[in-house]
């Protein structure tokens, strides 16, 4: 059975205005059918043969204010009725409109502590990555991250050459108490952007790099805002990683100016 909101203090103060404005026309209408003999002396003549003698006419006039009374009764009934069906569809758009803010500020508040795990990430970026090893280190500083955010058992991270689909650099974060599953996923397999059961593959959006990177997770999906803030982190590994390897041949070149 469908449950609705109660009534508010100004729905019932309607509610019992109009009550009293229904017993005070229907006490009215009883009092007059209670006044009918005092106020009827004799008979009614319409015309010399029809004449309306005082019982038959009191019989009328009470017969008319007693159906009048019973049309209030109806009409009453019938006006609270849809009031209270209109106040219960107020209430259900009410609590629809809670729900959906509730579910804003849920989503607001997911996307705050997620912007704030990415903000902890780029700020202890005080150095960008010189070598390899450097890099390597910074791996495992976003896969903590990420199982920050997302609600997995592990994550890998995994760089690959886009032409001849070699893997150049995986790293894997894994949480303390779990066991990592192993997943075959081939790096031709996440080029084509194929589906791979029980993960979920988040990969660089830049197609005219050499290389790629990628996310993978051990989840059936991820909502939009994980996905969104997961692809910034992955452009951001591919980017750190182009650094890393051009940073000694730079370093090489100011050095000789």
């Amino acid at each position: 059975m469908q449950e609705h909101a109660p009534l508010s203090k100004n729905s019932f103060k309607s509610l019992t205005y109009l009550k009293a404005v229904f017993i005070c026309v229907v006490g009215l209408l009883l009092l007059l059918v209670a006044a009918t003999p005092l106020l009827v002396h004799g008979g009614i003549a319409l015309s010399d043969r029809f004449v309306f003698e005082e019982d038959l006419t009191e019989a009328v006039l009470i017969a008319v204010l007693l159906s009048l009374a019973y049309l209030m009764s109806r009409a009453y009934h019938s006006a609270v009725a849809a009031y209270k069906r209109k106040l219960v569809r107020l209430s259900e758009d009410k609590k629809q409109l809670t729900d959906r803010l509730t579910d804003i500020y849920r989503y607001v508040g997911s996307i705050n502590v997620q912007l704030q795990e990415i903000n902890a990430v780029f700020s202890r970026l005080k150095r960008l990555p010189e070598n390899r090893r450097q890099f390597k280190h910074l791996l495992s500083l976003f896969g903590n991250k990420i199982l920050g955010m997302v609600n997995t058992d592990w994550v890998t991270i995994r760089i690959f050459d886009r032409r001849f689909f070699r893997t150049i650099v995986e790293h894997r974060e894994v949480r303390l108490t779990c066991r990592v599953a192993e997943k075959n996923i081939g790096n031709r397999t996440v080029v084509e952007g194929k589906d791979v059961n029980g993960c979920v593959v988040v990969k660089g959006a830049k197609d005219n790099l050499p290389i790629v990177a990628t996310c993978i997770l051990p989840v059936d999906h991820l909502d939009k805002q994980e996905t969104i803030l997961l692809q910034t982190l992955v452009d951001e590994i591919e980017l750190l990683f182009i650094i890393s390897n051009l940073y000694p041949r730079i370093k090489d070149e100011m050095n000789k100016l």
